[in-house]
């Protein structure tokens, strides 16, 4: 490896130089905002008389089978790319007459040093070469024929942006602008035969825009290659992923990794964690891309809602209005097995129905959505285990979501409805109550009313029928007992509407909300009518009344799913250290710590072992605490009932199961360990 610190223009100038970006690298994805950063360095470049401006490094190497004065970009391709727009604008300004210049030649001297070799044997003379969905927009700005130009891509908009500040603020004269250019300086790294390029790639400390996990992942899969190999695995594979992905790679390789792990890694970390699943499978490059390229198409047609199947994406555009994402790996795990065993529609939307039903009564209970995140992650392989050939997979579902507890739990109906009408409706986002009405008012018709699009655009809002602020009818109304009917009602669903009249409605009484124009029985909704018909006046009689008709509409759209699947031996419950659960009348069976199994009879057995693997990499943090006498359980030397575990520390094994579990919760809090590290799966002890 050689480097050395150059003037940047100098490092792209050169005869026959070419500049190619290998596939394995991103996009161009620099932003405005790193533009303006650029032409402001310049301009004070040149305002403050400095000599030069450091833009950081350059990481190239020969290109395999390409001429000598080839270079492949490891790392730097993004300040090339910039430079080589700024360029273009300039030269293009100049051909268009727009501005002059007053260095003979400018124009072409940039076009010809720097952008294009007109001396180029090969069809293509331009020295830059982008990847793929980079290059074609790129191509175009050269050729300078503005109709042609890609306006949806990054590398048009940023070359935009240039050439209005160039022609609009002309803070700087082009030959000014072309000195501010020569005086950045950068550092030349050139990678030998023998240099590892992932390595460095690496260990690189860009001032640039930071990577994204699948940028990482990529280079990850193709970097190593032959560059012949690269283009073909590229255009084969990686391309095809980020279309059908929507370019939302790093988001679908960690619903790809959390379906194939059962176990969801943090957004910053998928590569990392992508990188070790499959060093440890093993597998070959084509091996890799080929698994991945599995389930692009299915993760399409969940974020685009289209099937083709009208209840199924009536149904995924439901699960989006929730807000939800979590459920994605067990979707691309689905869809694809609804495809391999051709699962009947019908079967599908009933998955996908229960589904609803279980995230938005938790939605509603306000139960943990890291409970979903552990449920979703490991739904499809419980199912699969436990359904035997002439099973229903939505039934064996239904009995897995319905016999969960703890954080994972599928409220009861009980549950549910109350809930649903002492907590306070109106705290729920937007999103959320935007599905929650538009759900009330259309139900299954087929006539709709976009209660979600309405709500978002401003057209309609939730309009509270017993007003937030009480007027003197209004007191007069509720009765002497109207503080507190306020308090408990007010922003409880009973009382809460949709209306495109809220600042008329204000807040005037029912009879006149009810009964002037525009009002609930003039409404186009389907609720506000039912509400006109029904009440003639609007006091706690009214809005019990009203719970309960809210309550069978609930329960209906909204329903406990009930299953016919049963059986003793399918009882096994796993649960978390997080999970408050009563394990009367359990026994436990086994436990799996980082996702690896360990069968064990008794709780003694769990707490050795568990202490025995957190040991393995936390040992400091568990002689911290054998140290520490604010854990009787645990201590550095022997007293009586203790039981030595690991030379030098001894445990209370003889204590209470409760006591157990809460002194590994203390455990995993002391080491700074996820808590769902470790799952335990208990059975009820007459099995």
């Amino acid at each position: 490896m050689r480097g050395e610190a150059r003037i940047f223009v100098h490092f792209l100038d050169g005869s026959d130089k070419r500049f190619i970006i290998p596939v394995y690298q991103r996009n161009y994805n620099w932003k405005i905002a790193n533009c303006r950063q650029l032409f402001d360095d310049l301009v004070r470049l040149h305002r403050q008389e400095r000599e030069s401006h450091f833009f950081g490094s350059i990481v190239s190497s020969g290109l395999t089978g390409g001429k000598p004065s080839d270079l492949l970009i490891i790392d730097g391709q993004q300040r090339i790319t910039t430079i080589s727009l700024l360029f273009a604008a300039m030269v293009n300004i100049l051909k268009k007459g727009v501005l002059t210049a007053e260095t003979p030649n400018l124009c072409r001297k940039i076009e010809h040093k720097f952008l294009v070799d007109e001396y180029q044997t090969d069809q293509r003379k331009i020295r830059l070469k982008p990847v793929k969905n980079d290059r074609e927009a790129f191509d175009r700005l050269i050729a300078g024929v503005e109709t042609d130009f890609l306006t949806q891509s990054n590398i048009t908009q940023n070359y935009y942006y240039f050439y209005r500040r160039i022609v609009e603020e002309q803070e700087l004269t082009l030959d000014e602008l072309y000195q501010a250019t020569s005086r950045l300086t950068m550092i030349d790294i050139f990678l030998d035969e023998s240099d590892s390029p992932q390595l460095i790639f690496e260990s690189l400390n860009s001032t640039g825009l930071d990577l994204e996990e699948s940028d990482k992942i990529r280079n990850y899969i193709l970097m190593g290659l032959d560059t012949r190999l690269q283009e073909k695995y590229y255009e084969a594979y990686w391309n095809k992923i980020e279309e059908q992905t929507d370019f939302r790679v790093s988001s679908f390789v960690r619903d790809y990794l959390t379906m194939q792990q059962g176990k969801s890694p943090v957004l910053r970390q998928v590569y990392f964690t992508f990188k070790e699943y499959m060093e440890q499978r093993q597998l070959e490059t084509e091996e890799i891309l080929r698994d991945l390229l599995e389930y692009p198409s299915y993760y399409r047609r969940i974020i685009h809602a289209s099937t083709g199947d009208k209840q199924t994406d009536s149904l995924l555009i439901r699960l989006r209005q929730l807000d939800l994402t979590t459920h994605y790996p067990f979707l691309l795990a689905l869809f694809r097995y609804a495809a391999e065993v051709a699962l009947p529609p019908d079967e599908l939307v009933d998955i996908l129905s229960t589904l609803e039903s279980y995230v938005f009564r938790r939605l509603i209970c306000e139960l943990p959505a890291s409970g979903l995140n552990k449920t979703f992650a490991t739904l499809h392989a419980d199912v699969l285990r436990l359904k035997r050939k002439p099973d229903s997979y939505s039934e064996v579902l239904k009995y897995l979501l319905t016999s969960k507890t703890a954080s994972g739990a599928f409220p009861s109906d009980e549950e549910f409805l109350a809930a649903a009408f002492t907590r306070n409706i109106y705290t729920l986002s937007a999103r959320n109550k935007a599905y929650l009405f538009d759900r009330l008012e259309n139900g299954a018709s087929a006539e709709r009313v976009n209660v979600v699009e309405k709500l978002e655009d401003g057209m309609f809002s939730i309009e509270h029928i017993m007003p937030r602020t009480l007027t003197p009818l209004w007191k007069e109304s509720l009765g002497t007992d109207y503080k507190r009917i306020h308090l408990e009602w007010l922003h409880t669903l009973p009382n809460l509407t949709v209306t495109g009249y809220n600042s008329k409605y204000s807040n005037r009484t029912f009879l006149e909300k009810r009964d002037m124009p525009d009002g609930f029985y003039d409404s186009g909704l389907r609720m506000n009518r039912k509400i006109a018909s029904s009440y003639g006046q609007w006091t706690e009689k009214e809005m019990k009344q009203r719970r309960e008709e809210l309550a069978t509409q609930l329960l209906s759209l909204w329903s406990w799913p009930v299953t016919t699947f049963t059986s003793a031996s399918r009882e096994k419950i796993t649960f978390r250290l997080e999970d408050d659960i009563d394990l009367t009348g359990m026994k436990i069976t086994g436990f799996s710590y980082a996702t690896r199994p360990y069968p064990v009879t008794n709780w003694k057995e769990l707490y050795r072992s568990v202490i025995k693997l957190v040991y393995q990499t936390e040992p400091v943090a568990l002689i911290r605490m054998a140290n520490n006498p604010e854990f009787p359980d645990i201590c550095s030397e022997h007293k009586a009932g203790m039981e030595e575990v690991i030379e030098g520390i001894y445990l209370n094994t003889s204590a209470s199961v409760k006591s157990k579990l809460k002194m590994l919760r203390l455990l995993f809090e002391e080491c700074g360990l996820e808590k769902d590290l470790l799952e335990i799966q208990v059975v009820p002890s007459s099995l």
